[in-house]
């Protein structure tokens, strides 16, 4: 199962999601209804859903990047090194990878931007730690691969069960 896309990609589309619902509230004079930025751990967690969702829904990978099972849940290595260095500040779009094309890549693909929608409709609205302890939960991908100082790689199949079975249920 190869994807046409990159993580870094989809961590680009979300990173621009944010920042446009944030200018449309803002311009609304409205309370912006996601708790916090896009924080580092916040997009790995939010990559991790799009992959569960797109596997369950599509029969297809997102990205073509490995994920991993770190200490704080799912984690994918070239992200992390991208935007580690932000720490718990937010994400803004002077960090994002420039790709207007990229972004009109994925906004043309119906599939894909349908699965990038559901996914930041149903878990931006949490916080990075709502989400890190959602990943954890006995039974779940991140759960059954974790080990200290590992960092293995959660299954594909591994994810796409889960997301069948518990998630998109």
């Amino acid at each position: 199962m190869k994807s046409c896309y990159d993580a870094l990609d989809i961590a680009t589309w979300f990173i621009y999601k944010t920042n446009s619902e944030k200018k449309e509230h803002q311009a609304d004079n409205d309370d912006f209804e996601i708790y916090e930025g896009l924080t580092h751990l916040k997009l790995e967690k939010l990559l991790y859903y799009a992959q569960g969702i797109s596997l369950s829904k599509n029969n297809k990978i997102l990205f073509n990047d490995a994920i991993e099972a770190w200490e704080h849940g799912p984690v994918i290595r070239k992200v992390f090194t991208t935007f580690s260095k932000k720490g718990r500040n937010e994400i803004t779009i002077e960090d994002a990878p420039k790709s207007a094309e990229i972004i009109r890549k994925i906004e043309n693909d119906f599939e894909t931007r349908e699965v990038l929608n559901m996914t930041y409709d149903n878990f931006a609205i949490y916080t990075a730690w709502q989400l890190r302890n959602m990943t954890h939960e006995p039974g779940s991908p991140w759960y059954q691969t974790y080990e200290p100082n590992k960092n293995k790689t959660i299954s594909i199949e591994l994810i796409k069960n889960y997301f069948d079975n518990k998630i998109m249920e």
